[in-house]
């Protein structure tokens, strides 16, 4: 009998932000959003920023694209628009938490490739292979080698993701391959650039709102489960605090010190649209 699967935080974290954009902000969307100059950052324009987010992304889908591998589909939500165009759309979701909400939205209309892309087995090809914020979380090199065999001659490899950038300092922002190791692995594959984008303009607003809410909610509520416990169980406390002090430390280094913010992730991320074609 196999040891049960471990949960990814990731995993978890996504699931999460699926809820809370259902409830609070009428969205299923997790990614950042696209902010262009005219729409003022507020939760009560998530939805639209969001909007424009999947908008953007297809209107750069090349023309003549009859079929699509939605590598990472969280929910759904991008597929079921995809569907509704006309292309013809499978996924891969290695998340059991999200592959349940996304049969749902989805029903038969696609197939669910239930792994991780490099896991991905089917003698099927496709037009197009996209990651929406999903390149993040996959290994490049396994991952090109992977599209390689998914594409046909003539078709493409879409990335709307952000990339750490080369900028020095300690950031508080994880996540992200560097940008400088995308460019020089993919230029040992045989993918030809088409558009290279720098959309960290219209992505980085959304920091000011993770800032914002970590701020006025996150830093309160931080402070009264440290009151509750130094008040009521202070030997239990300072045990706590004193086994796990250097994760407390981080914790509020990556989440309470402020330097989750536009400005930062403007310097430490470059969220880019990358499309290749393989040649």
């Amino acid at each position: 009998m196999s040891p049960p699967r471990k949960v990814d935080s990731k995993e978890v974290g996504l699931v999460i932000g699926m809820i809370l954009g259902q409830y609070f902000l009428d969205t299923e969307d997790l990614h950042y959003g696209y902010w262009p100059p005219d729409l003022p950052v507020s939760g009560a324009n998530m939805a639209q920023a969001q909007a424009n987010y999947s908008n953007f992304l297809i209107s750069h889908i090349p023309a003549g694209t009859k079929t699509i591998l939605d590598v990472g589909c969280g929910t759904g939500h991008l597929a079921r628009k995809l569907l509704g165009l006309g292309y013809r759309v499978d996924c891969v979701s290695p998340s059991p938490l999200l592959t349940e909400r996304a049969r749902q939205k989805l029903g038969d209309a696609c197939r669910i490739f239930e792994c991780t892309y490099e896991e991905v087995e089917t003698e099927k090809p496709y037009d197009l292979v996209l990651f929406s914020e999903s390149w993040q979380y996959v290994k490049m090199e396994p991952s090109f080698q992977k599209t390689q065999t998914l594409l046909p001659e003539g078709g493409h490899l879409l990335i709307c993701d952000f990339f750490k950038t080369d900028a020095k300092g300690k950031s508080a922002l994880g996540g992200g391959h560097r940008l400088s190791k995308f460019y020089r692995l993919i230029s040992s594959y045989p993918f030809a650039a088409v558009q290279d984008l720098d959309i960290t303009p219209e992505t980085a607003p959304n920091l000011a709102l993770v800032d914002e809410v970590l701020t006025r909610a996150g830093i309160p509520i931080r402070d009264l489960i440290f009151y509750f416990l130094n008040q009521n169980y202070p030997r239990l406390s300072k045990l706590v605090q004193w086994q796990f002090q250097n994760k407390i430390d981080k914790l509020n280094f990556k989440y309470f010190s402020g330097q989750r913010n536009a400005e930062n992730f403007a310097k430490f991320k470059s969220y880019r649209l990358l499309l290749y074609r393989k040649s």
